[in-house]
């Protein structure tokens, strides 16, 4: 039986953190998540209002908290939302997020052009249920002006992985309608349509970031050599953001700016 994304996140809550932790290609993930989609686009303003939608267990909240900021951290599942309450409270953070169980398609408690930076990193758009009426909650609830980060899995990397797997009729049923079942039903997008569905409602799209262009392959082994870990990761950081290869990376990162009307 197939489980809802917010069945999974639920019954995974308490070792989901654990599953990651010493994970190379997360690692590397992780620094291009910060490096090139979040800490460059921060406010200035420490007493900006954030946004970290679909941040489950509190990955990106906290060191945004920790940096002064107020955060509002929502997720689909209440287990994960109950481990990141726990993790802020030993960091001392809770005072600085407000934690809200929401669906990123239906965040009608959040009150329209509230925040100063958006950000719905790990794929919530991916695992909804209605990947643009999740685009246009996230654009709704920005400030005009601001920043909107979202991150989701690439159709073509998916594509090619089913292919070499030999499910070839699972990856011409991929190209039919992007939807694959795995743990959860994940929606897969083509950049091209990533960047439209923003443009859609109106934002500037400054950039589209691919995560794990060249690491995918390697494995946890060969990435555990200090000497190749650090070559790969200088390789994603430096052309991470080059248009032209983006359809290699597992994920893909939108960085974009609300416009006004």
């Amino acid at each position: 039986m197939v489980l809802t994304a917010r069945e999974w996140h639920d019954l995974h809550a308490a070792e989901y953190d654990a599953s990651y932790e010493d994970m190379k290609w997360k690692e590397i993930y992780d620094h291009v998540t910060w490096d090139k989609t979040i800490q460059p686009y921060l406010p200035d303003d420490r007493g900006a209002l954030i946004l970290d939608a679909g941040g489950g267990t509190g990955k990106w909240t906290i060191p945004i908290a920790g940096l002064g900021y107020h955060v509002t951290l929502t997720d689909i599942s209440e287990g994960m939302l109950r481990v990141a309450e726990r993790k802020l409270e030993k960091a001392n953070l809770l005072a600085n997020v407000r934690i809200i169980a929401a669906d990123v398609t239906e965040m009608d408690m959040l009150e329209g052009g509230s925040f100063d930076f958006v950000l719905c990193e790990g794929d919530p758009l991916s695992y909804c249920s209605d990947p643009r009426k999740g685009i246009g909650e996230l654009v709704r609830v920005a400030k005009e002006g601001a920043i909107i980060v979202a991150s989701v899995d690439n159709l073509y990397s998916r594509l090619m992985w089913s292919i070499r797997q030999g499910l070839l009729d699972q990856a011409l049923k991929l190209l039919e309608d992007q939807w694959a079942a795995g743990e959860f039903p994940m929606y897969f997008f083509k950049p091209c349509e990533l960047i439209q569905r923003f443009r859609e409602t109106g934002c500037k799209v400054e950039k589209i970031v691919g995560k794990n262009m060249f690491s995918g392959g390697l494995g946890e082994d060969r990435l555990r050599d200090p000497d190749t870990f650090g070559r790969i990761l200088k390789l994603e950081l430096e052309y991470c953001d080059d248009p032209y290869i983006i359809g290699c990376a597992g994920h893909m990162a939108v960085v974009c700016r609300k416009q006004g009307h």
